[in-house]
């Protein structure tokens, strides 16, 4: 489990970075990426990596507490 969790940290580091960048293209104040309607549709495109950057960051923390939180309360659980 522990492969899952940085496997999907690292992509949702990455999916914020490209968002990141992206709005910043998307922004109406700079000059790069055309018309409105294209600065519109790179700006939702961003917020969309920036969900699923969150929804990847939330289900690493879920599935490490649950992970940590059902070892803790089993009885067979032998300490190291």
């Amino acid at each position: 489990y522990i492969q899952v969790c940085r496997g999907l940290m690292i992509s949702a580091v990455f999916l914020g970075f490209f968002g990141a960048i992206l709005a910043l293209i998307g922004m109406k104040c700079t000059k790069i990426g055309g018309s409105e309607t294209t600065k519109a549709r790179i700006t939702c495109l961003s917020g969309l990596h920036f969900i699923i950057s969150g929804l990847c960051s939330l289900t690493t923390c879920s599935l490490y507490a649950h992970r940590i939180t059902s070892d803790f309360f089993d009885p067979l659980f032998v300490a190291q």
